[in-house]
């Protein structure tokens, strides 16, 4: 496997699917969740890497090169926390690991 992504947006559509994943992860994570409420968290914690910010048309990828993760957050003013995720929200993180020429 050389890349994962955590579809947050799908756990404001569907309550069980947040369940089901709390219990055979051990980690749960909330309907919904706010970049501002992440990069807070991150703010405290030290080494955080620098981020990149590059707009993806509706959406903002925050990237850190360093530690191989981005963070896709809703950018479109119009949309509105419901059965989706709102503007400001984190709609997936991206995990993936460095290609290596062989």
């Amino acid at each position: 496997m050389a890349a994962v992504t955590l579809q947050l947006h799908r756990l404001a559509l569907d309550d069980d699917l947040a369940q089901t994943w709390a219990r055979s992860t051990g980690v749960a994570f909330p309907r919904y969740t706010s970049w501002e409420e992440l990069r807070e968290e991150l703010s405290c914690t030290h080494g955080v890497p620098e981020l990149k910010v590059t707009d993806q048309g509706g959406f903002l990828q925050y990237r850190a090169a360093s530690s191989h993760v981005s963070v896709i957050v809703v950018d479109d003013g119009d949309e509105e926390r419901g059965d989706c995720v709102g503007d400001g929200d984190v709609w997936s993180l991206d995990l993936w690991l460095p290609f290596r020429a062989g």
